[in-house]
């Protein structure tokens, strides 16, 4: 039993001596150990925002251009792929675009039918040479030229929606931005014209020179007959209008008459193109409305195509 102790008693002093022969590990300054061939080095800790800032969009992206914000591998709840909606989408703005610059063109289609049907209309030529207002010639004219130039931008629109071009939507926006207001200044100018009480009174005094040298120019009694025949009116301001110079006084002639009546109309032709005015007002600026917020809706959707057409350069929705 002693020998079997005095064994047991070596064998530990033997393990002791080889722990204390054993090397301490390398430490540097900070008491951190050093790297060695027993003792490798920890594996750095990776930088994932590092990582997905460099990480490139998939393969299919790869020709277009980089963009700020770049798609991480894998992809994070926020960036979410969605190219089968943005082309539909995409697609469906452009085809509305299209059907509305359509729209737009037969609009400047229909203002320059019009302006030519009142530059060779035959009543329309001798109401403006009879009251000597130069101003409907040069409107019928400026209504032409319009009517081409909304053609022109229409056409523009129409195409720069097909072919996805930006610079020529752009330039269609900058050109109906300036129609707008170019067309708010003239129904603001064209107003203030007719309401102006001088105006009136010089159309009214060159309505009665007209009156009173009726059967010197047959030119001037096609137009008050005409005048008196549509609008059931008679004279400027009545039938008194044919016997103001005691004179020479003037027969009433039959275009104040009624049908099967020899009672001249009391009313006045200047008062009776004053009702008509007024009654045709409603339509009038219903109509201006409904172009301006037309011009409006197109503008909108112009600059949302162009939006789009940019975004779809990498169809991320971020």
């Amino acid at each position: 039993m002693a020998q079997k102790d005095d064994n047991s008693t070596d064998i530990e002093m033997q393990q002791k001596l080889s722990k204390d022969n054993e090397s301490p590990p390398n430490r540097n300054a900070s008491g951190e150990s050093s790297a060695t061939d027993d003792n490798p080095p920890a594996p750095p800790k990776r930088d994932y925002a590092a990582e997905n800032a460099e990480t490139q969009a998939p393969p299919e992206y790869a020709s277009v251009k980089k963009r700020k914000k770049l798609i991480s591998f894998p992809p994070r709840p926020e960036f979410v792929y969605k190219p089968e909606s943005t082309a539909a989408s995409m697609t469906c703005l452009k085809n509305c675009m299209i059907v509305v610059h359509l729209l737009i063109w037969l609009l400047g289609a229909i203002i320059t039918a019009l302006g030519i049907w009142l530059k060779v209309d035959k009543d329309f030529w001798n109401i403006q040479q009879e009251l000597d207002i130069k101003q409907f010639g040069v409107s019928t004219t400026i209504l032409i030229i319009v009517g081409v130039v909304i053609m022109v931008i229409g056409f523009c629109g129409c195409w720069g929606a097909i072919m996805s071009k930006i610079w020529m939507l752009v330039l269609f926006s900058v050109v109906m931005i300036i129609i707008i207001i170019l067309e708010v200044a003239a129904i603001a100018l064209v107003w203030t014209t007719v309401a102006s009480e001088s105006m009136q009174e010089d159309v009214k005094l060159k309505a009665k020179n007209a009156l009173q040298h009726i059967t010197d120019d047959g030119k001037k009694k096609y137009f008050i007959d005409l005048l008196q025949r549509k609008l059931q009116c008679c004279g400027v301001d009545g039938p008194k209008d044919y016997s103001l110079d005691p004179a020479h006084p003037m027969p009433i002639p039959g275009s104040c008459l009624p049908k099967d009546s020899l009672t001249p109309y009391e009313k006045g032709c200047y008062a009776a193109v004053i009702e008509f005015l007024k009654s045709k007002a409603a339509i009038v600026g219903g109509v201006a409305v409904a172009v301006l917020l037309l011009q409006l809706g197109v503008l909108v959707f112009t600059v949302c195509l162009i939006c789009s057409i940019k975004n779809s350069a990498t169809n991320v929705i971020f």
